[in-house]
């Protein structure tokens, strides 16, 4: 059994596949949670420092005179002041609103419960962030402002969020990267019964080793054996049904097919000799078919638990299927003979008797009269073989793979068979190990039916013919 369906390199794909999207999502919601949580931590770290220059500055202004005065390296315009306050922008009013110092067009931020407050205001068209500090001084309260340009705080932002993307597509693919191991690690006692699975053939459902699988998995194994005992138990007694049926259907056939034959000698049933002759070909037919089946229900697997494979000679195995199917070919005129080299094989003799004999059936079914048919053994490649080839019309080889299975013939064959005999052949060779190939015969005539074994096997070089060889077989014919 070959589980083709599901690979675990392929559930892991769709697993990281179906978790990419939601992982996605959270990585940008996350992002831009923590960009937002970082920017409120920056605003009011600048903001912090803006409350500090301002406050700086207050200390600079001092009222004498009746006058506000400030410090003269923030009264002028020029370079002076530039240089302490860098970028920043400032302003310094008096209790009446008038300018004392700075840029005239600055206005002071709202006041707040806090002091400095704070406020977002526009100079030439540029946003920036203002602080206010209100100084108490003898002539009243005068308003320190100093402001800063947003894009200051802008660029602070985008390194913020280019670092928080950084690292969340880095969280990203650790964790994909930590789910594909997880799942790996965690599919290996799935692995291992799937293993255990395709060690069996489809018609050898035998109990998975439960003690072999973790036990988070071990439910699910109790409940494919469970399934298997009740396919096998169905399947084995459809089985024996079959090879019952057939067991005791050879009986009665055989006895009737005797009865046919002493009648048919008899001088009373001369005017119905063409009747019983119809009646015991069918009869034959029909003996043929239950034999078919016996011998497919004894290649099965639940029907040889008893049998022991053993050494089995191959020509002498080619022999005797030529003895027994002398007397047919000759009748049929057929030439069949044997050509073996030595050769053994491990095997069950019967079940091997019973594939040789129906190839040698097929060839004497499915051939005109007068056609070569040759039974063939060896070694060939380190592999002993069987083989049997006919010069025939052949099987074409668009039907070389149907002819295998059990009861298709191809339309318009001759002959009454009912297209089990390569199915017996299938079967018996999987029970060995075995490989079966349809070829055409030689010079491209007929077909060359080979079962190679997988076992090898050492043989001598010299060649010998069967017991019963094409010789003998012309001279009986003749």
């Amino acid at each position: 059994m070959s589980l083709r369906s599901d690979s675990g390199g392929s559930i892991r794909r769709r697993l990281l596949i179906s978790l990419l999207p939601p992982l996605l999502a959270l990585m940008i919601a996350g992002a831009f949670a923590n960009y937002h949580a970082a920017m409120l931590f920056v605003s009011t770290a600048y903001d912090r420092q803006l409350g500090d220059e301002a406050r700086a500055l207050a200390a600079s202004v001092t009222a004498a005179h009746g006058a506000l005065r400030v410090d003269p390296q923030y009264a002028g315009e020029g370079a002076s002041s530039e240089a302490r306050l860098g970028a920043l922008q400032f302003s310094i009013r008096g209790p009446r609103g008038q300018r004392v110092a700075g840029n005239p067009l600055l206005q002071p931020a709202p006041a707040g419960d806090a002091n400095p407050s704070y406020a977002d205001a526009a100079l030439g068209g540029r946003p920036f962030r203002v602080a206010t500090y209100r100084l108490r001084t003898a002539l009243g309260v005068a308003t320190v402002n100093v402001a800063e340009p947003a894009a200051a705080r802008a660029a602070s932002g985008h390194f913020i969020l280019a670092s928080t993307w950084l690292v969340d597509f880095i969280e990203v693919d650790m964790t994909l990267l930590f789910v594909w191991i997880a799942v790996h690690f965690g599919l290996k006692p799935l692995l291992a019964v799937r293993r255990q699975i395709e060690t069996r053939s489809a018609r050898e459902l035998q109990p998975l080793r439960a003690s072999e699988v973790a036990s988070e998995i071990r439910p699910l194994v109790d409940a494919l054996n469970l399934l298997f005992d009740m396919l096998r138990e169905s399947s084995r007694s459809q089985r024996q049904f079959v090879a019952d049926t057939a067991h005791q259907l050879r009986t009665p056939i055989a006895g009737l097919l005797g009865q046919l034959e002493l009648l048919m000698r008899e001088p009373a049933a001369a005017p119905l000799r063409e009747r019983l002759a119809m009646l015991h070909e069918g009869m034959a037919r029909l003996a043929h078919s239950a034999n078919q089946l016996l011998a497919l229900a004894r290649a099965d697997p639940s029907a040889r638990i008893a049998d022991r494979f053993e050494r089995v000679d191959l020509p002498a195995l080619a022999g005797r299927a030529v003895e027994l199917n002398l007397r047919r070919a000759i009748e049929s005129g057929h030439d069949l003979g044997a050509d073996t080299r030595p050769a053994e094989v491990s095997g069950i003799p019967r079940l091997l008797e019973d594939l040789l004999g129906n190839l040698v059936d097929n060839a004497l079914s499915y051939t005109p009269q007068g056609s070569r048919i040759t039974v063939r053994c060896g070694v060939a490649d380190g592999s002993a073989f069987l083989e049997v080839e006919d010069d025939g019309p052949g099987i074409p080889e668009a039907e070389r793979a149907r002819v295998r299975e059990r009861f298709y013939r191809i339309p318009g064959t001759p002959g009454h068979g009912c297209g089990l005999g390569l199915a017996i052949v299938e079967e018996i060779s999987r029970v060995h190990d075995a490989t079966v190939s349809l070829e055409a015969g030689a010079a491209g005539r007929g077909v060359q039916v080979r079962v190679r074994f997988p076992a090898p096997a050492a043989a001598p070089r010299q060649r010998r013919r069967s017991g019963v060889s094409r010789e003998i077989a012309n001279t009986v014919a003749v």
